[in-house]
């Protein structure tokens, strides 16, 4: 669909990954180990980036990545520490091994954000609101029971 990105000034590689690509990079990673992408990325000649080389590892290569859909208990998780922590991704893929926080943001911006606005769910932390106004007698939270109802999730 696309085509490779050269110029005569050392252009890198645009197109998607290739399968042979994938493998000469899991193979250098495990016998040299992770890093030093810059100079991995010349050595191996693939034409790319280190940053392109350090994100396919991060994100596809890896072992012990989960992949598939998420479960009904990760994407209530997921949207528990999204309500206390915002947009900190790699803070609430720490509380989900094996994914990787790429694949939660774009789970959340496709697909949870809506699902959590329908349910009038995203809020921020209450935690500045309770000095404006305490929790009303009709049942509402406050940001303890929210830090609760997640230590309790996991």
């Amino acid at each position: 669909m696309g085509r490779a990105y050269t110029s005569s000034k050392g252009g890198f590689n645009r197109v998607a990954w290739t399968p042979h690509e994938d493998k000469r990079l899991t193979n250098y990673i495990s016998i040299h180990g992770p890093g030093k992408w810059e100079r991995l990325a010349k050595e191996l000649g693939l034409n790319r980036c280190g940053k392109s080389c350090r994100l396919r590892w991060l994100n596809y290569l890896r072992p012990g990545i989960k992949r598939g859909n998420f479960s009904k208990d990760e994407e209530d998780l997921i949207t528990r520490l999204h309500k206390l922590l915002g947009n900190k991704w790699s803070q609430i893929a720490g509380r989900l091994p094996g994914r990787t926080d790429n694949k939660i943001k774009n789970h959340w911006n496709t697909y949870l954000a809506k699902k959590a606005k329908e349910l009038h769910f995203m809020t921020l932390p209450r935690l500045h609101m309770e000095k404006e106004c305490p929790a009303s007698s009709t049942g509402e939270k406050t940001g303890e029971q929210d830090t609760q109802l997640v230590n309790e999730a996991m």
